[in-house]
């Protein structure tokens, strides 16, 4: 396989990685919170926090999958 097109491959992985990490996240903690809220009854209150840690755990596996190309040693 030619160079360009494992680079652009790879680059490719990265993103469908780093777009599914933060989907995932998010959305993740969109059911759950949803889910949690018709157990217990407190409808926005879990969708929301849910919801900011689903963010948060996907912002911060996007970032550890970018550090090893980012260079900073």
């Amino acid at each position: 396989m030619p160079k360009g097109k494992s680079t652009l491959l790879k680059t490719a992985g990265l993103v469908s990685m780093i777009t599914s990490c933060l989907i995932g996240g998010t959305v993740g903690g969109l059911f759950f919170g949803l889910w949690l809220d018709s157990q217990i009854g407190t409808k926005p209150l879990f969708l929301i926090i849910f919801l900011l840690l689903g963010l948060l755990t996907g912002c911060y596996g996007t970032f550890q999958l970018i550090r090893p190309h980012l260079g900073d040693d």
